[in-house]
């Protein structure tokens, strides 16, 4: 398999059965969390089912917004494309991994301007303008790893080759 990048950069334990590099943790949190207005109604549907407390599914809707749904749904392809990484993947979704940094840079940008807005919007200091900030931090820093990370380019840079048609 060709590789953009040399090989022994990586330790066996970091590809998968496909001999393509896995994606790291923190891009998976990444994705997550950039889906997140996708993401968190799966959350909390799956988590009233399970019986978990009003309170902690209340805390989780004061997370969701209408206004992170476009963001979200630009990183909700990226996810699906993470978890559809496989040989039998279509050209679509090849086409969305080789620009999966590009999809996941402008999430988190929108997602940064978004949480930005609320500070400014309101000019004043209170639990939502605290959490729009914080979310701006976060959005910030996965914005700067996805743009800088060599490991996270280097895993766009590849995905398992399709089936042969032989077999």
């Amino acid at each position: 398999m060709r590789h953009s990048y040399s090989p022994d950069a990586y330790g066996p334990s970091n590809y998968d059965d496909y001999l393509c590099l896995k994606p790291p943790l923190l891009l998976w949190v990444a994705v997550l969390y950039l889906s997140r207005a996708i993401t968190l109604p799966v959350a909390m549907g799956i988590a009233s089912f399970a019986g978990v407390n009003a309170d902690a599914i209340a805390l989780l809707r004061r997370l969701w917004t209408i206004e992170a749904l476009a963001p979200s749904l630009i990183a909700a392809v990226i996810l699906y494309a993470l978890c559809r990484r496989v040989p039998t993947a279509s050209g679509l979704l090849r086409w969305i991994w080789a620009r999966g940094r590009v999809f996941l840079v402008v999430s988190a940008g929108m997602d940064l301007i978004l949480s930005l807005s609320s500070p400014i919007r309101l000019r004043e200091i209170n639990d939502e303008v605290l959490l729009s900030l914080l979310s701006a931090a976060v959005d910030l820093y996965f914005l700067l790893y996805i743009f800088a990370a060599r490991r996270v380019r280097d895993t766009f840079s590849e995905f398992p080759p399709p089936e042969s048609a032989g077999k």
